[in-house]
């Protein structure tokens, strides 16, 4: 029964990070395309810092500062979506939203062909299916018309393929914080890296723009960075991430259903024959093969 309670808890938290993350792109293609994407990921961590220190207090939470056991996985969680996210930005900067949804929703196909022979287990035929399917979909999202890559897609490409390791160094470290901890230690040592890459990537931003994009950065400081990363951090620590990657498959189809009312932005049919497969074939690659 308790092992029943986990997981139904755990597919909770993965629902709702999933109805918060169809946002992400949309919040993020405002404030990326009007300050620079390192710029509006770094007054978003500011606003999502700011919210996560008060919870933090909150429930008490400093103790955990001294686990040394959580330096490693802390400092690598921080690394892998510092730069992860980095890519997002910057790629919404070069993409669309929709693209952006689909093409992130390909870390289900990395985290299989990183993770899938870790206990021993072989590709069956089902699953080696899904994996062709949600290739053939990220090459028609890739290249839909020539075989030139956008720089823009390349960069959301490399940010799934990071996103699998990110996942796993979190599990390790939910193993020994919070997440709570995980949230802000993460953003923490981000912050400066951030600021200095923004200051010499990017240029500077003017106090009326970042006023006029105070909202978006406000949604995605608290609901983005602090709200769903609890809710992903704790879902992947009841469940198995590929279990929370096929649940998140429905944000790709909301983002693309908000990109078209608030962006006025109509999914072209390459889009849609891509995004199809990708996620048909994220659902043969979570099945076990003993139910194929």
């Amino acid at each position: 029964m308790p092992a029943l309670n986990a997981q139904r808890k755990g597919e909770t938290f993965a629902l709702g990070l999933t109805l918060i993350e169809a946002w992400f792109p949309i919040f993020a293609y405002f404030s990326a395309n009007a300050l620079g994407g390192l710029h509006a990921y770094f007054y978003s961590l500011i606003v999502a810092i700011i919210a996560l220190i008060i919870i933090w207090l909150a429930k008490r939470r400093q103790h955990e500062l001294f686990n040394r056991r959580a330096y490693l996985p802390l400092a690598m969680t921080s690394l892998f979506i510092t730069t992860l996210f980095s890519l997002i930005f910057i790629g919404l900067q070069y993409t669309s939203a929709n693209n952006v949804a689909i093409l992130l929703f390909l870390q289900v196909l990395f985290s299989y062909l990183y993770f899938h022979k870790k206990e021993g287990e072989q590709l069956s035929a089902i699953q080696g299916l899904g994996a062709v399917l949600m290739t053939i979909g990220a090459l028609l999202v890739l290249f839909p018309q020539e075989f030139q890559l956008s720089i823009g897609d390349g960069l959301i490409v490399l940010a799934a393929m990071l996103a699998p390791i990110a996942n796993v160094w979190q599990k390790k470290a939910r193993t020994e914080v919070s997440s709570e901890t995980i949230l802000l230690v993460r953003s923490l040592m981000a912050l400066p890296f951030l600021y200095i890459l923004a200051q010499w990537l990017e240029p500077d931003i003017t106090t009326d723009a970042l006023q006029q994009q105070a909202h978006w950065i406000i949604l995605t400081g608290v609901l983005v960075f602090v709200i769903a990363k609890l809710l992903w951090i704790e879902a992947i620590y009841l469940l198995p991430i590929t279990k929370v990657s096929a649940i998140f498959a429905f944000a790709p189809l909301m983002t693309i259903a908000l990109s078209y009312w608030l962006l006025d932005d109509t999914s072209t049919w390459q889009q849609i024959l891509g995004a199809l497969p990708i996620l048909l074939g994220s659902y043969f690659i979570t099945r076990k093969p003993n139910a194929a």
